[in-house]
């Protein structure tokens, strides 16, 4: 490779670490370099050792890119606002280490950037064999999603540790994989907000804080002015008023009263709906799974693209339910290994993930359910039918990707292409590379890479579906928080699908459905021609004015169709809502 295209991608890495619409073009660059590796065009050491070195450039473009974003997150309004809290607030990875730490955290001498060990608040002391690293209590209270309470064994501080899932629905970043909560007892923001919830008159407030500070109701009453009578005659009062019945009881409710300013928030949609699931496997693996729809609905499980960014059942239940109610369909999408909330299994096979299928499948009570799946989804899609034949009633696809399909000029394609197709095979070092700097650029600014995405894009629906605000906006939120433990689930998937299917379709006896956009420059459609060709019972329905992306106006047909109802395309339609 010549020191000048080796100077141009060099470029190409860093700048586009810091402006993500300069993706694509590096991606093709790459990929045609890699193409000319394996064509034998470059034959001598120092060009293959210059391609080589830029696994190293990536590497520190990520780490570029990282510590910009530490910057963003460092300086922006959330640190601003997190600030302005008497509660003390740290952000923790799910390594355990702080993200962000307010002021009032670093007030509590609470060492986080050093090991820690720190105990169930509610425990006796003869319970210290309960004590556990930062690290366990962040896994543990993820797997519970249930705050816990926690003191160290050096400070009368009680800490609350707030699991992903809750931080998220407060507005904390995907990222932090816990947010851990400090109260100060000595405070006074948690008598002011325990006096103004139970109507404690002034004199109470001042005998409940000569406890807080002396643990001893005849000091308490001696430093108000009042015998220990009359201080025990307020101090009944205040527990009348609380409903509390002994002074350890009242310090600690006033000690956790500022984390209820945290449960003061309006559900959201996808709690009301009860949208997110999770599921024990048996071998101790969580499943996260998402559902939605009636629940005597006809069962349908619906396996998305890579980045997941198209159905998003999480943001707008409500939209969603009103098709799923209408074609009384219950929609079901199970996240796969390592993405979401679900755990990471190293997989040789996409067939591995039947069987956690089957199980959730089980556990639902269902003896059969139909399937359905957009662009690199259908590999585990049709993975599952020719691994539970008795289990899968019908099969719908739409914009399938087909690896045994090779397109003829790989070039006129888009990025996706270039990727699975050309880099993940030739290359899959790279690609390993690759993936975690696509993901973070993504993040970073979605609006600018969906536009930048449009302007290379054919079809006229694609570019009107990727133009709507929404979708650049929820798709950065979902790849983040899909992608919040880490992108091993979305690569080895990847792979496992550029090596090539390791099951025969011809032996997939169940019907299967494919739709396919003429326009589609993702997965051509000539690949959904070539695989309902080698199906044995596929039906391929080509439309001349759509993309990659139909799927998203039309999933709600899409979904009928699988679930078995006869109803024409297009029959409905998906309006993409606005965000207020």
């Amino acid at each position: 490779m010549p020191s000048t295209t080796n100077d141009r991608l060099t470029h190409l890495v860093y700048e586009a670490s810091l402006d993500n619409s300069l993706l694509p073009e590096l991606i093709l660059e790459l990929t045609e370099q890699v193409q000319m590796a394996a064509d034998g065009r470059m034959i001598e050491a120092d060009q293959r050792h210059d391609l080589s070195d830029l696994m190293e450039h990536f590497r520190r473009a990520i780490e570029i890119s990282e510590k910009m974003v530490q910057l963003q997150e460092r300086g922006s309004d959330l640190e601003a606002v997190l600030g302005t809290f008497a509660v003390g607030i740290a952000l923790i990875d799910d390594s355990g280490k702080p993200m962000v730490i307010n002021q009032a955290m670093r007030r509590t001498g609470l060492a986080l950037e050093a090991p820690i060990t720190l105990l169930p608040a509610d425990r006796s002391d003869n319970a210290m064999t309960a004590a556990q690293s930062l690290t366990r209590w962040v896994t543990e209270t993820n797997r519970l999603e249930t705050p816990q309470s926690l003191v160290t064994r050096e400070s009368n501080t009680t800490y609350m540790l707030l699991p992903r899932q809750e931080a998220m629905r407060m507005g904390f970043p995907a990222k932090a994989a816990a947010v851990l909560v400090a109260t100060n007892p000595n405070a006074t923001d948690g008598l002011r907000a325990l006096a103004s919830a139970h109507d404690l008159t002034l004199r109470e407030q001042a005998l409940v804080r000569g406890l807080m500070e002396t643990s001893d109701l005849r000091k308490a009453s001696a430093s108000i002015g009042i015998s220990y009578e009359s201080g025990r005659t307020y101090l009944k009062r205040v527990f009348e008023k609380t409903g509390l019945t002994s002074q350890v009881d009242l310090i600690n409710a006033i000690a956790k009263s500022p984390l209820s300013v945290f449960r003061e928030r309006e559900t959201t949609d996808d709690e009301r709906f009860q949208v997110r699931r999770l599921h024990r496997l048996p071998d101790g693996r969580m499943l996260e799974y998402f559902i939605l729809g009636p629940e005597t609905g006809r069962p349908v499980l619906l396996f998305d693209a890579l980045s997941g960014s198209s159905i998003d059942l999480t943001g707008f239940p409500r939209q969603y339910l009103e098709h799923l109610d209408h074609y009384g369909v219950r929609l079901i999408m199970p996240c796969r290994p390592g993405i979401y909330r679900s755990d990471f299994k190293k997989m040789t096979s996409l067939r591995e993930f039947a069987p956690d299928l089957e199980n959730l499948i089980d556990a639902l009570g269902y003896d059969q359910v139909s399937l359905m799946s957009f662009s690199f989804g259908s590999g585990v899609a049709l993975a599952t039918a020719h691994e539970l034949p008795d289990r899968i009633r019908k099969v719908v696809l739409s914009s399938p990707s087909y690896p045994a399909y090779t397109h003829e000029n790989w070039r006129e394609l888009d990025q996706f292409y270039h990727l699975s197709a050309v880099l993940a095979q030739r290359w899959p070092a790279m690609f390993r590379q690759l993936i975690p700097f696509l993901v973070r650029s993504i993040i970073q600014n979605a609006p600018r890479y969906m536009a930048r995405y449009c302007k290379r894009s054919p079809s006229a629906d694609d570019i009107e579906l990727l133009s709507h605000p929404t979708i650049g906006i929820r798709s950065s939120k979902m790849l983040e928080e899909r992608t919040a433990g880490g992108v091993r689930g979305m690569v080895e998937e990847n792979l496992l699908n550029a090596r090539g299917w390791d099951f025969n379709v011809a032996n997939i006896e169940t019907e299967v459905e494919i739709y396919h956009g003429a326009f589609d420059n993702v997965a051509p459609a000539q690949g959904g021609a070539t695989l309902a060709e080698d199906l044995p019972n596929a039906t391929f329905t080509l439309f001349d004015d759509k993309g990659h992306y139909q799927h998203i106006s039309g999933w709600p047909w899409m979904v009928a169709r699988a679930a078995g109802l006869d109803v024409a395309p297009y029959d409905r339609t998906y309006t993409i809502p606005d965000i207020d």
